[in-house]
């Protein structure tokens, strides 16, 4: 028994993420694990569908079991969203691997990256370059082409800077799993080019958006990812709402947040009519556009510097098949964190465990709002886990 796992969104879930699973079990996997994001994404925003829609569609398309990464960790930057999925991974205490797409491909020059990015002296010549001025991003780039400019090559592909980070907190945290990189096939992330059956999540929501059909892309039902999708307007509303009536305090204390930049955004609050005029406002050299979304997002759902500074403290279970099955009965026997299958198993757990699923439930009810057709609060509290044949 090899067991894979892969730190998802799945936002919608699609081809390109069936042809992962596909590739673990071509590298041996007969059994993969999908560490995916709740209703809200890294992005800054709301999943495009329901947590359980999108882990239905996977256990019927190359995965078997499939946890939950909370939302404290899954609209983070990063970093906090490697670790707290690498975490996870780790803790089911069964996985042999840690799967994922990869613009290059290749595991050997990813690590060198991550070491490169580990060193005390390359910390120090990031710190020099933002001192003037330079972005995050351009910085951390620009320090690493100084040692090799391959690995800094690596640092302008999106998959590959999360592979960099995966690598890191396993490298931090010791962890056995090992790192297989699968080339990233089909269309370029985010773009809105299409090779064969492959498109980005990006596209995939844009032709939802739009009324487009989108069946050449998805293995799942095109109707079940679209028939209660996520109103944006619903959630642009909320999330103005939010910032216009958010303390400066209360907003300091979002993760992300320093150096005075929660004034400039309650001010670009008060000036715009839409979110995307708030966030071009509110951006700056160094708060990049996605930074700023996910500022808004923290603000809505009152997640705090503390609250991403967790560790994660459990394994969620949100559906599994029956070879999931398999990995749940081996779970009970060495998983490294508490495994929770109902609301009820959060009673016994510590306090870091009840607030991060506070956040969670907190989330599922603002999100509950945002659905076309809304639900009753309360649909984290009443979950049931998915099984599938």
């Amino acid at each position: 028994m090899k067991t894979s796992a892969v730190i998802c969104e799945f936002n919608p879930f699609h081809n390109g993420h069936a042809l992962l699973a596909s590739k673990a079990r071509e590298n041996g996997a007969t059994h993969v694990v999908g560490i995916m994001s709740g209703n809200f994404v890294q992005r800054g925003e709301p999943a495009i569908c329901p947590a359980a829609l999108r882990a239905a569609a996977a256990l019927e398309n190359g995965y078997d079991l499939i946890v939950e990464l909370p939302a404290v960790y899954s609209v983070s930057g990063a970093a906090v969203f490697a670790g707290a999925g690498v975490r996870i991974a780790d803790a089911l205490g069964c996985a042999d691997s840690l799967v994922f797409g990869s613009e290059c491909g290749n595991v050997s020059l990813l690590t060198e990256t991550a070491k490169i990015l580990k060193n005390k002296e390359t910390d120090e010549r990031i710190v020099e370059l933002l001192s003037v001025g330079v972005t995050y991003a351009a910085a951390r780039e620009s320090a690493v082409r100084e040692v090799n400019p391959h690995c800094a090559d690596v640092l302008a592909n999106p998959n590959d800077i999360l592979a960099v980070e995966y690598i890191s907190a396993l490298l931090s945290t010791g962890s056995t799993l090992t790192p297989e990189a699968v080339k990233r096939e089909g269309s370029i992330h985010g773009g809105s080019e299409t090779r064969g059956n492959i498109a980005s999540s990006s596209e995939i929501r844009r032709r939802i958006g739009a009324g487009e059909d989108i069946g050449a892309f998805v293995p799942a039902s095109p109707s079940q990812l679209t028939d209660n999708p996520v109103d944006m307007k619903k959630f642009e509303t909320l999330a103005l709402h939010t910032m216009r009536t958010v303390t400066a305090q209360a907003l300091a204390e979002c993760p992300d947040v320093s150096e005075g930049i929660e004034n400039r955004l309650i001010s670009a609050a008060q000036n715009a009519s839409s979110l995307d005029e708030l966030y071009s406002l509110a951006k700056t050299k160094r708060y990049t556009h996605a930074r700023i979304r996910r500022i808004v997002l923290y603000a809505l759902l009152g997640i705090t510097k503390q609250d991403v500074s967790l560790p994660a403290p459990y394994i969620r279970l949100l559906g599994f098949n029956s070879r999931g099955a398999e990995i749940v009965r081996l779970m009970k026997e060495c998983a490294k964190l508490p495994v929770i299958s109902k609301t009820a198993d959060i009673k016994d757990a510590d306090d870091a465990a009840k607030r991060v699923f506070d956040i969670q439930c907190r989330a599922g009810d603002v999100y509950s709002l945002l659905l076309e057709n809304p639900l009753p609060g309360g649909e984290e509290k009443r979950f049931t886990v998915i099984k599938k044949a």
